[in-house]
């Protein structure tokens, strides 16, 4: 087994933002830390699955947006600019994204990291 470091976001903090699927097809489970520039971003950033069959090259396949939902349990809320890691100990999906849903403040960038361990 071996530990996959990958960058979701990184993008403004001051609009909603939508990371690109990353194949998680080969990944037993994942944990997601989110890092604001500044203290003044609220939101919510969740990570959401899709089970679309690929067609093709999986690490390059995109699923259509239509396909995600979001994980049940995996919602981190933000306030002052920090919120709680997101763990999933199971994952069983072929694709993964992370979404930051923007509330109010924010002056700088959101970074949403993922660590997946695979097989």
């Amino acid at each position: 087994m071996r530990n996959v470091p990958i960058n979701m976001i990184n993008a403004v903090d001051t609009v909603t933002q939508t990371g690109p699927p990353v194949f998680a097809g080969q990944s037993v489970s994942a944990s997601f830390t989110s890092v604001f520039g500044d203290a003044t971003a609220a939101g919510t950033v969740k990570i959401q699955e899709s089970n679309e069959a690929p067609i093709g090259e999986p690490s390059k396949y995109v699923p259509s947006n239509g396909s995600f939902v979001d994980v049940p349990n995996a919602t981190s809320t933000i306030a002052s600019g920090a919120g709680p890691a997101i763990v999933l100990t199971t994952l069983c999906c072929q694709y993964v994204r992370a979404v930051f849903t923007y509330a109010s403040g924010g002056s700088s960038t959101v970074v949403v990291n993922a660590t997946f361990l695979s097989v």
